[in-house]
């Protein structure tokens, strides 16, 4: 049957991925999901790479510049100052030369200095270090992005220097940046606000009217680009290590969302996650209605009745309402999720299913015959009922597995799911969250969705071809 080869290539492909992703990313990686500096090495909103392939742009890669790219030039003397007193000092040039030739321009820039600096009981203005970084441009202008002390402790400390919109070395190079600006008179010094820049733009756009306006505006500025530290220090012992990174805005194969994470690798979790979940949810919960079903149809009487009634009460419980106030409640993980779903689905509509075909095959000969030589009741509902009834189980297993995996991805896409694990349904409640369409960041919904939709179609497809098995009316021809 054509319809159950594909779905069972579908299944085969999502259980390969799954033997497959352990090996890309390690569970260590699922456990800094919810990390943000495991991640900082990403761009952020980053589209797949091979979308260069239809934009036919050469769109930039995350550039990381480390210390032992630098060209270092260090000198260490000691003076005299005019009160005849001697002082240490430690002058260091770090240099790094790169072309940028890419058809956009970065996504992002950080900086990061790492400064040891040994002891200094002095407390006289100019006992701590001094940095200055520039960058000098293909049009041979240099832009000065700071120059202040270094902060942090005085004794035998390392100090991380990092430049970011959130730290206040950051403002001073909006500062210098504007300074810059309105000196080259692109604009009037009135008219430029610190807010209105994006270093990433201004220090790779050509001195025009639209240095300042976003990427789309502004004309990128190709060619050879130095990045240069100064640093000087109060002792012989000082170091210096720079490192720098140019984000790109492509990555992977699936690209990077708000918090810079990986989506391929979400993704290819979420199928593992996905398929276990629904897995385990339908074969319990089936197995148990079919289980029950059988005993309601065999035995008939009080049994028959309780079963039932416990069915039609089942049936009106609003599960989905009551699974969001739990994890409300208690935000439980996975595992807890799914023990409360098979709770409420010990009975249900399967169980009044089997029923009825339980009290179809217990008027048959082979029945009787079974009655005639003294089998028990329980060997003739396990050795002669429940076989007859597998196929249906079978079939009907499949078919509520993507049920329980749509049931799962609606919790995690309302923030109640299990929040350690990347799931389908949390990445797409995070994109909705972040306004990902609204903002064109179309991967970040796309790959997870065609998760769900291709999980759900393989189950549907075997389901479907179980069900024509055992439904002679839907055999093919």
């Amino acid at each position: 049957m054509k319809s159950g080869i594909v779905g069972f290539g579908i299944l085969a492909s999502l259980i390969a991925a799954s033997v497959v992703i352990p090996i890309y990313a390690p569970y260590d990686v699922v456990r800094q999901w919810s990390s943000v500096e495991y991640w900082l090495e990403n761009p952020r909103w980053a589209a797949p790479e091979w979308v260069t392939i239809f934009t036919g742009k050469n769109e930039p890669r995350t550039t990381v510049f480390d210390p032992s790219s630098f060209r270092y030039v260090i000198v260490r003397d000691t003076i005299v100052d005019q009160n005849g007193r001697e002082v240490n000092l430690t002058f260091i040039t770090a240099t790094r030369r790169f072309l940028w030739t890419y058809d956009n321009f970065p996504s992002e820039i950080s900086l990061y200095i790492k400064a040891f600096f040994p002891g200094n009981t002095s407390t006289e203005p100019g006992s701590s270090p001094l940095v200055s970084i520039s960058l000098r441009r293909p049009d041979n202008q240099t832009v000065q992005l700071l120059g202040r002390a270094v902060p942090g402790p005085e004794f035998n400390r390392t100090t991380t220097y990092h430049l970011s919109s959130s730290t206040g070395a950051a403002e001073s190079v909006f500062g210098n940046i504007r300074k810059w600006v309105t000196q080259e008179g692109v604009l009037p010094s009135d008219v430029v606000a610190e807010a209105d820049i994006l270093p990433h733009v201004a220090l790779f756009a050509r001195n025009d009217t639209a240095q300042l306006n976003p990427a789309r505006s502004a004309h990128l500025l190709q060619g050879q680009y130095e990045l240069r530290i100064e640093y000087v220090g109060f002792s012989l012992n000082d170091t210096l290590e720079p490192r720098a990174r140019l984000y790109g805005t492509v990555f992977g194969l699936m690209g990077t969302d708000e918090r810079r994470r990986d989506l391929l690798t979400g993704v290819l979790w979420g199928a593992p996650i996905a398929m276990a979940f629904g897995s385990a949810a339908a074969i319990v919960v089936v197995l148990s209605q079919t289980i029950l079903g059988a005993l309601s149809g065999w035995y008939r009487g009080p049994v028959d009745e309780a079963i039932q009634r416990f069915a039609d009460l089942y049936l009106i419980i609003p599960v989905l309402p009551i699974l969001i106030i739990i994890a409300l409640l208690y935000r439980p993980s996975i595992v807890a999720i799914l023990f409360v779903v098979v709770a409420f689905g010990i009975v249900g509509s399967t169980t009044k299913v089997v029923r009825s075909i339980v009290l179809q095959i217990r008027e048959e000969q082979f029945i009787e015959a079974a009655q005639s030589y003294g089998a028990s009741r329980i060997r003739i509902l396990f050795r002669y009922i429940l076989p007859r009834v597998m196929p249906y189980t079978f079939a009907l297993v499949a078919l509520n597995v993507p049920i329980y995996i749509f049931l799962e991805a609606s919790l995690s896409f309302l923030g109640l799911g299990d929040p350690t694990l990347p799931t389908w349904g949390s990445i797409i409640g995070q994109a909705y969250t972040g306004s990902a369409l609204t903002y064109g960041f179309w991967w970040w919904v796309a790959f997870p969705t065609l998760g769900i939709v291709y999980t759900a179609v393989g189950f549907a497809l075997v389901g479907y071809a179980f069900d024509k098995v055992i439904n002679p009316r839907l055999r093919e021809e």
